[in-house]
């Protein structure tokens, strides 16, 4: 198991440390999960995402590689972009899901939620003209997010965060600290994410807690993690979807572009479209607050229509949020269904065929 390096800054915050993802990662704080999602909705926390993977992709074929990875489009992307896509098989299935960033003309780099992705993207690089470089262990990437995220974070830095897009990113400096600075997040909530040298982490992390001090910013731990983006409807890779997932199938067909010349899995992207797809990933509004757990039965009635991938309370709902799979003649908007927990209690359900948090994505593209 790695250390972050916010290990120990973690553990001042009170963390209980639980091993995830090969990791000691905090999974509540002194503060506890309601406090640490609530501050996120409605002013800012701090979040350690060290065990982010990033992998930078630098030589003449970089784009030419890339194209072929991503599922999605990158000929038009230009320098200081980032954009959503999955990686898929010669069968249409997911290596991941992942973000990858135009760096330079000549240079990308991918994040994604495994490490293990590596070996499969140098894989793909041997017939390209191009260096492959996992910086997972020298990079390390902490989220402020939430809608005073800006008050935080602005009389750090020597640039006007405003001029930074959603979805884009500027090289800034952080108290004479070298750092990329992108406007997003994975919690539905506007903000920003730091990427910097790992040896900075604690220095960072201590800049950020003292000037968010006046808006009550609190250490965001991944218990609240995973039920901001249970919310707003982003996956997690082992638990959303894996490598027999396919894209359209777990809702992010929009990032699937057969416009492309090419790609990995075009071809059996374009037969599960023809043929159609065989589970779609929905949402449960469960008003008792029971959580849901991975691999819970759904069911209509006595018949099992699907499963839960991840469960969660929300703080912000009073109630119990899920996401899951079910046969797609049952993904209805407002379907009437019930969960059978690990106790064999049944907690009836609403179906939801959107994310059950601002579906429209607006939050994260505006301060408040």
């Amino acid at each position: 198991m790695k250390k972050t390096p916010f290990y120990e800054s973690g553990l001042e915050y009170g963390a209980k440390m639980v091993e995830l993802f090969g990791y000691f990662l905090p999974w509540e704080y002194s503060v506890g999960h309601s406090r640490e999602h609530l501050a996120t909705r409605e002013s800012v926390s701090l979040c350690d995402l060290d065990y982010m993977a990033e992998f930078v992709i630098e030589g003449p074929d970089a784009l030419r590689l890339i194209q072929m990875l991503a599922t999605n489009d990158y000929s038009k992307k230009t320098i200081g972009s980032v954009q959503y896509t999955a990686m898929c098989d010669e069968d249409g299935q997911m290596i991941d899901d992942c973000t990858i960033w135009c760096l330079d003309k000549n240079k990308y780099m991918i994040i994604s939620g495994s490490e293990d992705d590596y070996a499969w993207i140098s894989k793909q690089a041997n017939s390209y003209n191009v260096t492959t470089t996992n910086v997972t262990d020298k990079h390390t990437t902490l989220a402020v997010q939430g809608p005073k995220a800006n008050r935080v974070l602005q009389p750090l830095v020597d640039i006007d965060l405003s001029t930074i897009g959603y979805y884009r990113f500027r090289p800034a400096k952080i108290s004479g600290i070298e750092c990329i600075i992108a406007r997003m997040g994975y919690t539905g909530e506007a903000g920003f994410e730091l990427h910097f040298r790992s040896g900075e982490g604690p220095t960072i992390w201590n800049l950020v807690m003292k000037a968010g001090a006046p808006y009550d910013i609190v250490p965001c731990a991944q218990a609240a993690l995973e039920s901001l983006r249970q919310e707003a409807g982003y996956l997690l890779v082992g638990k959303d979807h894996d490598r027999r997932t396919n894209p359209f199938e777990a809702g992010i067909g929009f990032a699937v572009k057969f416009g492309k010349e090419d790609f990995i899995g075009k071809a059996a992207l374009q037969r599960i479209v023809s043929e159609g797809v065989t589970r779609r990933m929905v949402w449960l509004d469960i008003p008792s607050g029971d959580v849901a757990e991975t691999g819970d039965k759904i069911v209509v009635g006595d018949r099992e229509i699907g499963i839960v991938t991840s469960g969660s309370f929300s703080p912000t709902r009073k109630r119990g949020t899920a996401m899951a799979y079910v046969n797609p003649v049952h993904a209805v908007p407002s379907l009437d269904v019930a969960v059978v927990l690990r106790n064999a209690k049944r907690a009836d359900a609403k179906l939801s065929v959107m994310p059950l948090y601002d579906p429209g994505d607006t939050r994260t593209k505006s301060f408040a």
